[in-house]
């Protein structure tokens, strides 16, 4: 059975309903909630049962729609709701109108933006995208870079999963259902080449350090050749995933108060302070300065 803990949350009854001005705050950062504004919330994550990903349960009420700013993140995002609807400034790769039930968010070097209103109820799934590229079974540059509505990827085994998923009668069976399916479609779909996967890890566990040609000269192959094949299982060329690792392994010392910019930048990885400016500007449409404002503003 699924082991699930509650990181933070209250009941509904007893509160007061909160208001919130429409407003943009950055997420789409493990570890980071946003400030108060719903007016109420609940989020679940669960522990020892998630073999595919990270699964997070959530459930908040907002009085007014709220517009996020999902940053570029090394992860493939599932999302699969049983309230309202998620609201998009354009319509889903898939879907119908500005909206969808069912999201799943591939690799991107950019900002996303979703809207969200009414009552925010459902599942988030994380996995690296080596596990969604076996999970959805197409090449993940097919998808990257977009919302795409999972209905167009997983056809009715999407609303099936979601009905079953909705009916269950609390998160540890939620989260039993979901680990199972999730679990089936990933043995069932194709494997990652292993040159990939170790690439992939190679680039994780260096922040992006290591130069995309000896990765391709260790592996055996031609730089071309380890890019088609990376970008074909993860998304995005091997060079902009660095990128991404790199961006993530400064936002998290982006959050320590102690830590000049200029200090950040070597640490993460960046030749100077004005590199590591315009890399986020470029990532993020934001400056170092009102990055960091943002994330240290958020409660966490």
């Amino acid at each position: 059975m699924a082991a699930y803990e509650h990181l933070q949350g209250a009941t509904t009854s007893g509160m007061k309903n909160g208001s919130r001005d429409e407003k943009e705050i950055a997420v789409g950062v493990p570890g980071i909630v946003p400030g108060p504004g719903p007016a109420e919330y609940e989020v679940i994550r669960a522990k020892g049962v998630a073999t595919v990903g990270g699964y997070t349960g959530y459930r908040e009420r907002l009085t007014t729609t709220l517009w996020r700013r999902e940053l570029p993140s090394s992860d493939v995002v599932m999302l699969i709701t049983f309230g309202n609807p998620i609201q998009l400034p354009r319509p889903p790769r898939g879907g119908e109108g500005g909206s969808s039930a069912c999201l799943v968010a591939a690799l991107h070097d950019r900002v996303a933006v979703t809207g969200h209103s009414g009552l925010q109820y459902g599942v988030e799934v994380r996995l690296s995208p080596l596990r969604a590229y076996s999970l959805l079974g197409l090449p993940m540059n097919a998808i990257s870079n977009e919302l795409v509505d999972m209905a167009a990827l997983l056809g009715t085994n999407a609303a099936h999963l979601t009905e079953r998923l909705a009916a269950a009668p609390d998160w540890r069976r939620r989260f039993d259902i979901l680990n199972a399916a999730l679990t089936a479609r990933v043995a069932a779909g194709p494997a990652p080449d292993p040159a990939v996967r170790w690439a992939w890890q190679r680039l994780k566990s260096g922040a992006g350090a290591t130069p995309i040609a000896v990765l391709a000269e260790q592996i055996g192959w031609s730089r071309r050749h380890l890019e088609r094949r990376f970008g074909q299982q993860v998304g995005l060329p091997p060079k902009t995933v660095a990128r991404i690792f790199r961006f993530e392994r400064a936002l998290g010392l982006l959050a320590d108060r102690s830590r000049g910019l200029a200090e950040i930048a070597v640490r993460a990885g960046y030749s100077d302070q004005a590199h590591f400016s315009r890399e986020l500007r470029a990532l993020t449409q934001r400056t170092p300065r009102e990055l960091t404002a943002s994330l240290r503003s958020a409660r966490v």
